[in-house]
């Protein structure tokens, strides 16, 4: 398969004269995209749908890839997988865009990786998480709680269990010393 430097740079041209109504699907398929230097997405596939209005186009993008993240809780790298789609409208006409309206090129080539990496990077989880059960770092001596609890962590559950029995006890003793006064 065939991976030019830019995938995302599509020839509209043949687009023009084509009646309204017409659509074309553009698959893509990328096992490594470089999008900027600190934006990366594996296994990248999905589609671009044109479709000819009488304005000019609307176009459809669906895409899914993975990215190389870290974990807020144990700060392990792990593959985020992350699903973007988008709708855009461009225009021929330079005289009646609208705020919403982008504007085809003159020369008839469209670069969606802008949009791509835009709705990608609103896709992306603002604290991303290896999974629900990550037990993060132990606030004292930074072990990794997934691997292994650390003694300060073991204390602080010991201690919890402690609070719980005495909480339960203390109510208990209330409970006994209601039933006294009665």
């Amino acid at each position: 398969m065939n991976y030019p430097q830019k995938p995302f740079r599509i020839n509209i041209g043949f687009m023009i004269n084509q009646p309204i109504g017409y659509e074309r699907e553009i698959p893509f398929k990328l096992p490594h995209y470089v999008i900027d230097e600190d934006f990366e997405l594996n296994d990248l596939e999905g589609t671009i749908i044109l479709n000819r209005t009488q304005s000019g186009l609307r176009t459809f993008g669906e895409f899914s890839g993975t990215i190389d993240a870290e974990c807020v809780r144990c700060l392990e790298k792990f593959s985020q997988p992350v699903d973007s789609s988008f709708e855009e409208l461009f225009t021929f006409n330079r005289k009646e865009i609208s705020e919403d309206e982008l504007l085809i090129p003159e020369d008839g080539f469209i670069d969606f990786e802008p949009l791509v990496r835009d709705y990608f990077l609103l896709a992306l989880p603002i604290s991303a998480v290896c999974r629900e059960d990550c037990l993060g770092l132990c606030s004292i001596c930074g072990e990794n709680l997934n691997e292994r609890i650390c003694s300060h962590h073991q204390e602080m559950i010991n201690h919890g269990e402690l609070l719980q029995s005495n909480a339960a006890g203390s109510d208990l003793g209330k409970r006994k010393d209601e039933k006294a006064n009665l």
